[in-house]
């Protein structure tokens, strides 16, 4: 019996400001508020219907996750995303990517194989349109998940699940990932082909190449946004 019947469940309790820094995480992340938006506390009061307070809590753990910064008397800007972030990730995620494919290759059950052949199969049967790529992200990173979890290092996983948020900010908003479909799925393809193979080496090679492709295309995207930027500043200023 309980002492406090009147005290609620800590079951699947998710407060006010949770459920704000939850709602403006998604649109960080999926793009639909862009890098170098403010998030102005009053704006979202109003928009939300509540008070500063959960607001001002949840722009706090959003900074934290290095999605925005505060800046004084400005309040919350999104981050912006620079050359440097993206090689930065990206050179950790295919030392980090690699290894896990190696430990995946040995340590992988044949379940875990068959989730990954299942994952491809979803992959291939989705129509090349611009409104599924949702779909082909989503199950991209079920892909590499799996990999991850299947490497059963703590470790790694730790370090990957850090990085996720903002690997999957990058993709969003840069669209690179949309241009790369095809090319990652083969290149996935070649990945389990290896696994099936047990050939650890290799597989911890295919696995690097793989993620140093995808920073290629997404340090190319970032550049070519960034000139256009460039320009059309440069058009107003004259």
């Amino acid at each position: 019996m309980r002492s406090h019947p009147n005290l609620p469940s800590l079951e699947n309790v998710e407060t006010l400001s949770e459920r704000i820094y939850s709602s403006l995480e998604e649109a960080i992340l999926e793009g639909k508020i862009k890098p170098n938006d403010r998030l102005i506390e009053d704006e979202l009061s109003k928009m939300f219907g509540i008070s500063r307070a959960p607001i001002r809590e949840a722009l706090r753990w959003l900074e934290k996750d290095r999605l925005v910064r505060i800046v004084p008397r400005k309040g919350a800007v999104v981050q912006s995303i620079s050359e440097e972030d993206i090689r930065d990730i990206y050179e950790i995620r295919s030392v980090l990517e690699g290894l896990a494919a190696r430990l995946f290759c040995e340590r992988a059950s044949e379940e875990e194989l068959g989730r990954l052949g299942s994952i491809l199969r979803k992959t291939e049967i989705l129509p090349p349109h611009k409104h599924q790529m949702q779909r082909y992200r989503e199950l991209n990173r079920e892909f590499h998940d799996a990999i991850i979890l299947g490497s059963r290092n703590k470790k790694i996983l730790e370090a990957y699940n850090h990085f996720k948020k903002q690997i999957a900010w990058f993709q969003n908003v840069t669209l690179a990932f949309d241009f790369r479909f095809e090319v990652s799925l083969k290149e996935h393809k070649k990945l389990l082909a290896l696994f099936f193979k047990r050939d650890s080496e290799k597989a911890e090679i295919q696995a690097r190449q793989h993620i140093e492709n995808a920073a290629k295309i997404l340090l190319s995207d970032f550049e070519k946004r960034s000139n256009r930027i460039e320009r059309s500043l440069e058009e107003k200023r004259g």
